[in-house]
């Protein structure tokens, strides 16, 4: 049996600890080093990186245990104590792996640690007292984060990512919360739609993953997550963390009605009638004076719209109408329509002629993906001499291949996706022009969904100040104002 073969462990926790000299590369490089001039045969690298969250960190550590023991293992080498771990579980795991049999040996390289069944007291104590330091360097660690999380809810803000719906962005240096323009309208149709007839969770699962609604990774969310999304009390403002409710200093997209009565029916309750309130506007407009979104309420029968008022400026501005907004927008959509056919053709042949010098741009861009694939696959071949020569460990070749796969996949994805997103690209902007020209006519006849679409797709964003209604439109739409004005100007000059 050969006892020489040894395993070696290497963690980085945070980018602070790999910019200051403990990186990966850095750690193998010490470590492989070590086991070199004592004699110790390399036969497998565990690695922890600092983007490892704790359940996997845990799961690495579980594998290397596993694989030491399975594979008869007496060598086990890191760089130091709390490379290795933090906590005690973790300690007397090893503690146990060392005790059945006096031959198995941990190296701690930096603290020139050597552990074994029949170590000293003296070496026992010092193991000891490193496992206590790097326990309470974690320890305090959470302290300071706790302090962080409790004074950042007791601002209003959620400490972690917030649920789909929602995106995180930097104001005044702090990281905040706000409605994602594109998943909150989603989201709200979520709940709606769990609350029809016959709806269940399973439906609504199916029905976000219709609605192209993904996690990060690309995948439909499944029943369980959508049962948490559909319970999060985020929607209406309140921030759950760890079991306790905060308020939140969010903008609720969901209203506390919709929530409650989807409450009522996860929990085996009969929901409450809800009264769906569907005004075209919602989630579109944004007060000028305090950057807050105006909220529409029904009196009357009609639709009113306020913001916040979080300025002493719009505190005395008047309610919003919502068919005097529309008249507006109608004003807007007629300044997009064009005067003359001829202005059509000469957007069609721009569009037409954009077309084709993104072709010849595509082709360039063909040609440097596939001089990039060229260049992985040489050092592929490179990769596999070096492991054939001995000049690099099997291990170290399978990480490095890997990385050379992933960027080959992703080059080859690159290089597939060209023609199709040239192609959408042209068929949108001729959609985006036939639209403009028809807004003016097709809006009042449209639902509020479907109103809604022509505005998101015409505007990137709408400001209301002191009543006044300003409009900034999306690129596209931009070169068609642009050329639609100067028309205007032309004709005035040969009027």
């Amino acid at each position: 049996m050969d006892k020489t073969k040894a395993v070696i462990l290497a963690r980085v926790s945070s980018k602070s600890q790999e910019d200051e000299g403990y990186s990966l590369d850095s750690q193998l490089k010490l470590l492989e080093s070590y086991c070199n001039k004592n004699g110790l045969n390399v036969v497998r690298v565990f690695k922890i990186t600092e983007t490892a969250s704790k359940e996997q960190s845990r799961k690495i550590f579980h594998e290397m245990l596993s694989f030491i023991s399975y594979n008869k293992i007496y060598h086990l080498a890191v760089e130091k104590t709390d490379r290795f771990t933090r906590n005690f579980r973790d300690a007397v795991a090893i503690d146990e792996w060392l005790d059945k049999d006096e031959e198995r040996r941990l190296h701690a390289v930096k603290e020139n640690l050597l552990l074994h069944k029949n170590a000293k007291s003296d070496v026992k104590f010092m193991w000891n007292i490193h496992i206590s330091v790097a326990k309470k360097y974690t320890d305090n660690l959470r302290e300071e984060a706790m302090k962080g999380w409790a004074e950042k809810l007791a601002q209003g803000w959620l400490p972690s990512s917030p649920p789909p719906g929602y995106i995180t962005i930097t104001q005044n240096g702090k990281k905040i919360h706000v409605p994602d323009p594109e998943m909150a309208p989603l989201m709200q149709q979520a709940f709606h739609k769990f609350l029809e007839p016959g709806s269940s969770i399973l439906t609504t699962a199916q029905f976000m993953e219709s609605m192209g609604m993904r996690t990060t990774k690309g995948h439909p969310y499944n029943k369980s997550y959508v049962h948490e999304l559909l319970m999060n009390p985020f929607y209406i403002g309140i921030n759950r963390f760890n079991g306790k409710d905060y308020p939140g200093a969010q903008e609720p997209i969901i209203s506390q009605e919709l929530f409650e009565a989807v409450q009522d029916k996860l929990h085996g309750k009969r929901p409450k009638s809800l009264k769906r309130h569907n005004p075209t506007l919602k989630g579109l407009i944004t007060c000028e004076h305090c950057g807050t979104a105006v909220t529409w309420q029904l009196q009357k029968g009609r639709y009113y719209g306020i913001c916040r008022q979080g300025s002493d400026a719009c505190k005395h501005a008047k309610m919003l109408r919502e068919d005097l907004v529309e008249d507006l927008l109608l004003a807007e959509f007629k300044r997009l329509v064009c005067p003359a056919p001829e202005i059509i053709e000469w957007l069609i042949e721009t569009i037409r002629s954009d077309h084709e010098s993104e072709i010849t741009n595509q082709e360039q861009m063909a040609r440097a993906i596939n001089a990039q694939i060229a260049r992985i696959e040489r050092m592929e071949e490179v990769l596999y001499d070096d492991k054939l020569s001995g000049e690099i460990t099997k291990e170290r070749y399978e990480v490095k291949h890997e990385q050379l796969v992933n960027e080959k996949t992703e080059l080859h994805k690159r290089l597939a996706g060209l023609n199709q997103s040239l192609s959408q690209l042209t068929e949108y902007r001729l959609a985006i022009l036939e639209l403009s020209q028809q807004a003016a006519q097709i809006f009042p006849e449209k639902s509020p969904e479907q109103k809604r679409f022509i505005l998101s797709k015409l505007f990137a964003k709408l400001t209301i100040k002191d009543n006044l209604l300003s409009v900034t439109y999306t690129k596209f739409t931009k070169v068609i104002a642009d050329k639609v004005a100067e028309t205007y100007k032309i004709m005035e000059v040969i009027k």
